[in-house]
């Protein structure tokens, strides 16, 4: 896990991640197609180019807002964090770890919208890891839809695991 350091600082460097992607896909984006292979390629390399980029700012963002939201709503203070911004820990490492004090909080977070298939054997395999780490857990999502099928999840399981939807 690496410092998040202070959390404005963490999103001027996502904005500059932001707005490199943006110029990215605008360049890719130019191009015009006269068939369907040659849309076909384009999509393959458009797709290639940007979708881990895509995927992996959005999940940094929500684990910024999550830090935010963590200080405002439970520590009542700033924290030092750490995190995993564009990766997973491994299976004892969380996306988000505060320790203040005696407190621990560990978080994990999901950007995807609707849970379901793969979206959801993976929201049970992240809530499971969750649930063995140390600490006040927290799960954070972006919809209301995985919001209820997480709490559902957790409730089935026994786990005291709070899930947050965040804006």
């Amino acid at each position: 896990m690496q410092e998040v350091g202070s959390i404005a600082d963490a999103e001027q460097v996502l904005l500059t991640k932001i707005n490199e992607w943006l110029a990215k896909t605008r360049r890719l984006t130019k191009a015009d197609v006269d068939t369907v292979a040659s849309g076909i390629r384009l999509l393959f390399d458009f797709r290639r180019a940007v979708y881990e980029d895509l995927n992996q700012i959005q999940h940094a963002a929500l684990l910024l807002g999550a830090a935010e939201w963590l200080e405002k709503n439970v520590l009542h203070a700033s924290a030092r964090w750490r995190w995993n911004p564009y990766q997973t820990g491994g299976a004892d490492e969380p996306d988000l770890r505060c320790v203040t004090g005696s407190v621990t909080i560990v978080a994990e977070g999901t950007t995807s919208a609707k849970p379901g298939g793969t979206i959801e054997k993976r929201m049970v395999v992240t809530l499971r890891k969750l649930n063995g780490i140390s600490g006040e857990k927290y799960y954070f999502v972006k919809t209301n839809a995985m919001k209820q099928r997480a709490e559902t999840k957790i409730r089935k399981a026994g786990w005291k695991i709070q899930v947050v939807l965040l804006p």
